[in-house]
């Protein structure tokens, strides 16, 4: 875990560090998250820290219930919220880049689409979700819409939280094709079908995360 740099305001660095740790596993689902030894840790004052737990409490990255502050624990019912709502805004996302990426974008996006099927092809799934994730934030940038990409902060967050801790990296189902028919559809301009595909993908992934955790409630 990084330490905190004086010269910047210590309950943001605070607030990345542990966010970072989170989502990458340092806090385990379901730890508690105690302020005082968080904050000895970083050697500050516990202001910044509490500041930091206040912000990811808001994010829904921790919990506090009766006074303890935990990390997010999702249920089968959060996981499908959270792709409900990363559903709707990338539907929205999509339609709107379709009108606006520009011609460096949408090589970059064809592009990316290309490393995700070499990816795949090596068996490097920490690869994999780096250029699927690439993928998506393109789209979601493209939109041009400064609401719906911070928005999609907190919604992405939480979808790579439980990608990292829910579902094994080796269970993520094929994603190559499906990007490039998105992809498809944008250079054509066909918003609907864009919209289309991007609502299959995502549907597509929900139905393997459940699968997988199907099976693992079952072992």
């Amino acid at each position: 875990m990084d330490n905190v740099i004086k010269s910047e305001p210590l309950h943001l660095q605070a607030y990345a560090i542990i966010k970072s740790s989170i989502l990458e596993g340092v806090f385990q689902s379901g730890e508690r998250v105690v302020e005082s030894k968080l904050a000895s840790k970083f050697g500050v004052s516990r202001g910044p820290i509490r500041e930091a737990i206040r912000m990811l409490i808001q994010d829904g990255l921790l919990t506090q219930h009766d006074g303890l502050v935990q990390v997010f624990q999702p249920t089968h019912q959060d996981i499908v919220d959270i792709l409900q709502c990363r559903q709707g805004l990338e539907a929205i996302a999509v339609r709107l880049a379709t009108n606006s990426l520009s011609s460096d974008e949408k090589e970059r996006l064809s592009h990316c689409i290309d490393q995700t099927r070499e990816a795949y092809k090596q068996n490097n799934f920490k690869k994999l979700v780096l250029f699927d994730q690439q993928f998506h934030d393109l789209i979601i940038e493209g939109s041009r819409n400064k609401q719906l990409i911070q928005l999609m902060e907190v919604i992405k967050s939480k979808v790579i939280y439980i990608r990292n801790h829910i579902i094994p990296n080796e269970c993520i189902h094929p994603i190559s094709d499906e990007h490039e028919r998105i992809c498809q559809a944008i250079l054509e301009g066909d918003e609907e079908r864009a919209v289309r595909e991007m609502n299959d993908h995502i549907d597509k992934g929900l139905e393997n995360m459940l699968k997988v955790l199907s099976l693992n409630k079952n072992e």
